[in-house]
């Protein structure tokens, strides 16, 4: 959140590892404007979709559809964290919850439907070429804690719990981003160029047999613009903000056209309100609501505000289970 310093002063888990190859402004104008860019925005972010392979080959990806009945028996969990300056009270919160969270998750889903998972990543920084932090490339390092206990791949693998949630404290808790937050650029980002570009570090993380579950943790609205460009310097919007449903057609196409694959859980502001902390306060978020009632019933909305994350967090794992019984239906 802005601290409310800043606010006044500017106007706010086993270790094993995917190895190494595994491993604003809204733009104004009348709907006409709007329905256009939105139409050519959603071929192009299709276009990016229909390239896709969901990041995994055939030992990753696991049965291919059609074989055999659907079940849920793996989730991909994919974290995208806002790391703009004003965050670190609410990644100390999300970190703080996660290893409750993970302990029902391991007794109600992974243990009693005998799901394998894996954890991913990522911040919401689309400023610069890609790197370490940077551009939807999943986060492996140490950022803004001293702490060495990181995976030594590129995404969580299941494994013991202590050992799961000390690489998430370590790897989530980043700092550094520009002001203007991109999460769905920067997921759109993550399961798209970050893996059929030269690097094609987030390959093999997506499944396609896997129920994929995006939790979105940021203090401000999303202002993504579809491509945005590694020139952008993060200061100044580069374009028009792109429609929230192309974001969604894209992780719906990313799915095999199947939305109930997907879950979307989300810490923000309200839709219409703002809300504070102690630390700070929070924008309204009318965006980050849309796309969560586009997956309806398939998402979870937490007040980013709340002094304890354990309670949206156990929330949230209700509507993944609920998603996973529901999977492939």
């Amino acid at each position: 959140m802005r601290s409310l310093q800043w606010g006044l002063a500017l106007a706010l888990v086993a270790s094993a590892c995917g190895d190494d190859q595994g491993d604003t402004a809204s733009a104004g104008g009348d709907s006409e404007t709007e329905a256009s860019a939105g139409e050519s925005a959603s071929d192009s972010a299709t276009e990016s979709a229909g390239d896709s392979d969901s990041g995994g080959d055939a030992s990753q990806g696991g049965d291919s559809a059609g074989q055999g009945e659907a079940r849920c028996d793996k989730v991909d969990l994919l974290f995208v964290i806002d790391d703009s300056g004003s965050m670190e009270e609410e990644q100390d919160k999300l970190t703080a919850a996660f290893p409750d969270f993970m302990i029902t998750a391991d007794a109600e889903l992974i243990k009693d439907k005998g799901v394998d998972y894996r954890v991913g990543v990522i911040s919401v920084d689309m400023v610069g070429p890609s790197g370490q932090n940077l551009r939807g490339r999943l986060q492996h390092a140490a950022d803004r804690l001293a702490c060495d206990d990181v995976p030594p791949g590129r995404w969580i693998e299941a494994g013991p719990l202590g050992d799961v949630a000390t690489q998430f404290k370590c790897v989530a808790s980043m700092a550094g981003g520009a002001g203007l937050e991109m999460p769905l650029e920067a997921l759109r980002a993550s399961l798209t160029d970050r893996v059929h570009d030269a690097e094609a570090y987030n390959a093999g993380f997506l499944r396609d047999d896997a129920l994929l579950v995006v939790m979105l943790i940021t203090d401000e609205d999303d202002q993504s613009v579809l491509n945005v460009g590694e020139d952008w310097d993060g200061l100044v919007s580069p374009g028009p903000i792109t429609p929230v449903p192309v974001y969604w057609d894209l992780l719906v196409k990313l799915k095999g056209g199947d939305p109930g694959k997907l879950v979307l859980i989300a810490l923000s502001g309200a839709e219409a309100e703002t809300c504070s902390s102690v630390d700070g306060v929070a924008d309204p978020a009318p965006r980050v609501h849309e796309l969560l009632e586009l997956a309806a019933p398939n998402s979870h909305w937490g007040l980013i505000c709340d002094d304890d994350y354990a309670a949206p967090l156990r929330a949230a794992l209700d509507v993944i289970q609920a998603s996973c019984d529901g999977f492939g239906d």
